[in-house]
């Protein structure tokens, strides 16, 4: 029999054994541990961030899979719930192929870094206070369900409960796309068009590399690989270069058997061309710059490799997250007015793409450093050529351009070009720091 004083010694201790894995909860504090997360698990930590971070999260669907789950986006930024004009809005989505799990769980702890650093780490808190981050860590739960953890090759779960591949079920820049239009799809589809994206990113596995456009070529998916280069290819490599040269390992471009991709990072349809990608798509419709990341050679690994896993890709996530920031943004006026001019064309020297504005006047631009010419115009009204320098060194703003338009039949005014004061103080409050601060 036990002594008398160790029984009571035991059950005095017995609360605090049961309380200690609820105290990070109890404190407002998330501890995401380095373990799988199913569809279940994955709902129950996002709704616990959202409650314990309630002020800088917000919580939503965005439609729902084949077989009803909830395709849930938690927004992180300081004002969670809306747009502020002015200030850039990120997408990160993962586990698009149901058996690459490595992208979700690199999500989830990223939302845990960044909540938990809000209002302690300068950089993180001035990051947020200028910047949405909505994060989608599973766009394919049926998929994600009927997946294997330690099956790195096969295709068990790889696409949605309906058989298609969510990666080729978009419209083609290049080709026609004959698949139905999944919900999941779909879902992306209105999402991207909703909310002013300026940056986003995909997360892949099976391989360790930073993919970017075109993935697609005007022979098309049974054509030859060949470089498919888009009107932004410098900066698309600047950004995967950023991703790449920021992880532990993919820079050295050999990670997985077989594969060599010089500094880590491949032009899409010069690995192998492919129909109906979800990158180009976002890119051409979402008018938002958006690139592919492999983060593991094999798509499933055992979990007691995530550790590791986070450890290779937390410097480049964030790092990548911070590129929304460099290039140039504005707002576009009536001459000698605050009336914005929405869907005005947005045109970079002679790049054969262009960005149109919000419904407040707005644009933004990733750019790399540099000079540029910068034309904006619509129907009906003259249009304004501007030489922009886009400087080496990153803020929490990009440079900001206002452009003010002269309707047609009218004169200008004298100060056509000033910025609008709304748009200087809701963009430059903390643009002079600089992004150098460790995360």
């Amino acid at each position: 029999m036990m002594p008398k004083s160790r029984t009571t010694v035991s059950l005095l201790l017995l609360p605090l054994v049961l309380w200690l894995p609820c105290l990070p909860h109890i404190l407002g504090q998330n501890v995401v541990p380095f373990e799988y997360h199913d569809y279940s698990q994955v709902t129950q930590v996002l709704r616990e961030f959202h409650q314990n971070y309630s002020d800088i999260t917000h919580l939503y669907s965005i439609g729902q899979s084949v077989q009803g789950r909830e395709l849930w986006v938690i927004a992180i930024s300081d004002n969670p719930t809306v747009h502020e004009v002015g200030e850039p809005e990120v997408q990160y989505v993962g586990n698009i192929h149901g058996n690459e799990v490595i992208g979700k769980e690199l999500l989830l702890h990223l939302l845990e870094h960044l909540a938990g650093g809000y209002g302690k780490n300068s950089t993180i808190s001035s990051y947020l206070n200028t910047t949405r981050v909505h994060i989608l860590p599973a766009m394919n739960p049926d998929g994600l369900q009927g997946s294997l953890e330690g099956d790195c090759y096969s295709s068990i779960g790889r696409e949605n409960a309906r058989s298609y591949d969510l990666n080729r079920n978009f419209p083609d820049k290049f080709e026609v796309n004959t698949q139905p239009i999944q919900p999941e799809a779909q879902a992306i589809m209105n999402w991207t068009r909703s909310i002013p994206f300026s940056l986003s990113a995909i997360f892949h596995g099976g391989a360790v590399v930073a993919n970017y456009p075109w993935d697609n070529t005007p022979l098309g998916q049974n054509g030859p690989s060949i470089y498919s280069r888009s009107p932004d290819d410098d900066i698309y490599r600047h950004l995967a270069l950023t991703y790449s040269e920021n992880h532990g390992t993919m820079h050295q471009g050999d990670i997985c058997s077989g594969d060599f991709f010089e500094d880590g990072i491949s032009n899409g349809a010069d690995w192998y061309p492919l129909r109906g990608g979800m990158q180009d798509w976002v890119y051409i419709h979402g008018e938002c710059l958006t690139v592919t990341l492999e983060v593991s050679c094999c798509k499933y690994p055992t979990q007691d490799q995530l550790g590791d896993h986070w450890t290779q890709n937390k410097n480049s996530l964030i790092e990548l997250l911070l590129q929304v920031h460099r290039g140039i943004k504005g707002q576009v006026f009536i001459n000698g007015t605050d009336v914005p001019v929405s869907e005005a064309t947005v045109t970079i020297g002679d790049r054969d793409n262009t960005f149109h504005t919000t419904s407040d006047g707005e644009f933004w631009r990733i750019l790399v450093p540099g000079q540029y010419s910068v034309t904006v115009s619509k129907a009906g009204f003259s249009s304004e050529t501007r030489t922009v320098t886009v400087p080496s060194n990153l803020t929490f703003s990009a440079v900001i351009e206002d452009f003010y338009l002269v309707e047609n039949g009218t004169s200008s005014a004298p100060n056509a070009s000033v910025p609008s004061l709304t748009f200087i103080i809701t963009s430059t409050l903390i643009c002079l720091l600089k992004v150098k601060t460790v995360f």
